[in-house]
């Protein structure tokens, strides 16, 4: 962000912007966009990432804002704009590896309170054109340290500063804000300083930073070693301040440990060592803050998982034990064991055909009719199973 005219106060977590205008449940979310968009400071510098990724609800839109610190340097502000308009908008310094209060490990910016949760975010009240503004107007006037510049593009847009320095190096030592960290003279030529107007008055934007090409990251939870190992500043070669000290200096510093100490911690991988562990202490304690405030919800979601696992647990055995009854019901019988079962048929309808032709011959042979129409039908289901039986044979 190259071109600042003259601002309203950023906003901040206690004070909403006056333009967000009741709670940010209750902007949608193309107002936001639109707030962000075509934000009277922004809009120059601020382009939508191209990506192939497809969009999901989680995150629907990408927007990149390159803005320049005080100390020279100019960094990517990139946001991610939820689908649902109610859920907080994330933010990462993209490109860099740097130190700062307001970044974890990977350049999440965790120090804007609204930006926090998502019930902060709703309680707000802030567009999200002013909540990157204010993001942006903190690290200008308070630039982090940067450790390294990773992005190859930012890194060309970087050196093609007039007198901006391509090594990346942090604020002064000591610097707390703007008053002890200005911009340097190469830096302020046709660059406008954050809440300063113009000679005339009139601020009057200038043209958009360089082109560059940003490549979509795939959003990622988990910290390697490598990216740990990566941000440990690298043991230097030699030691300028050494190098130029006397013998009596150094048997000085050798022979008195309260200087060498002194030296040590004065030393910049020290500091930034410093700075690092701080900033990853910083995002641990938000981290667990944030988990401890969704502690009763998660012990409520744990505690009605568990009951309803032993209603399921109880449904899945009573649903096998009907299986299990049906598929005795229902399933085919064996071949065999039907075989067996209609050869044992056909017997008794055999029997039954002799026993009632025996009875009719021993009782002077009656009723010729009933005895026929008996017979004929005990015979027919003897024949009836014999060669069910012989077709299940012929099957097998």
């Amino acid at each position: 962000m190259f071109s600042w005219s003259k601002p309203g106060p950023p906003s901040t977590p206690s004070s909403p912007s006056s333009s967000g205008g009741g709670h940010s449940s209750s902007i949608s979310r193309s107002v936001h966009l639109s707030s962000y968009l075509d934000h009277r400071i922004l809009k120059p510098s601020t382009r939508k990432v191209s990506s192939d990724r497809p969009r999901t609800f989680v995150v629907a839109d990408v927007y990149d804002t390159v803005f320049q610190t005080t100390n020279g340097f100019a960094l990517i502000a990139r946001v991610y704009l939820p689908a649902d308009g109610g859920r907080a908008p994330a933010m990462t310094l993209h490109g860099v590896r740097a130190s700062h209060d307001w970044l974890d490990i990977r350049m999440k910016v965790i120090g804007y309170g609204p930006l926090s949760s998502d019930q902060r975010w709703r309680a707000s009240g802030l567009k999200l054109g002013d909540a990157v503004y204010a993001v942006i107007h903190h690290f200008q006037l308070s630039p982090p340290s940067i450790l390294e510049i990773t992005d190859a593009n930012l890194k060309r847009l970087q050196e093609s500063l007039p007198g901006a320095s391509s090594r990346p190096s942090g604020p002064a030592s000591g610097s707390s804000g703007p008053a002890s960290s200005p911009f340097p003279k190469s830096a302020s030529s046709g660059l406008s300083r954050p809440n300063e107007s113009n000679h005339g008055g009139n601020s009057r934007p200038s043209h958009p930073p360089p082109q560059y090409e940003a490549v979509e990251e795939k959003l990622n939870f988990e910290v390697s070693d490598f990216d740990i190992d990566a941000l440990m500043p690298a043991v230097p070669a030699s030691f300028l301040e050494i190098d130029n000290m006397s013998l009596s200096e150094l048997k000085q510093m050798v022979e008195d440990k309260a200087i060498l100490a002194s030296f040590v911690e004065n030393t910049s991988g020290i500091k930034t060592l410093k700075e690092l562990k701080r900033s990853i202490e910083t995002a641990n304690v938000t981290a667990a803050e944030a988990n401890l405030a969704h502690r009763e919800r998660i012990e409520g979601v744990h505690t009605e998982t568990l009951t309803l696992k032993r209603d399921l647990d109880e449904k899945l055995k009573r649903y096998r034990e009907l299986d299990a009854e049906r598929m005795a019901i229902t399933h085919p019988p064996d071949l065999q064991e039907a075989i067996r079962e209609l050869t044992i048929a056909k017997k008794d309808a055999y029997r039954t055909s002799e026993e009632l032709a025996d009875e009719w011959v021993e009782s002077g042979g009656d009723d010729v009719s009933g005895f026929i129409k008996d017979f004929m039908e005990a015979r027919v289901l003897y024949h009836t199973r014999a060669a069910k039986a012989e077709r299940l044979e012929m099957s097998m």
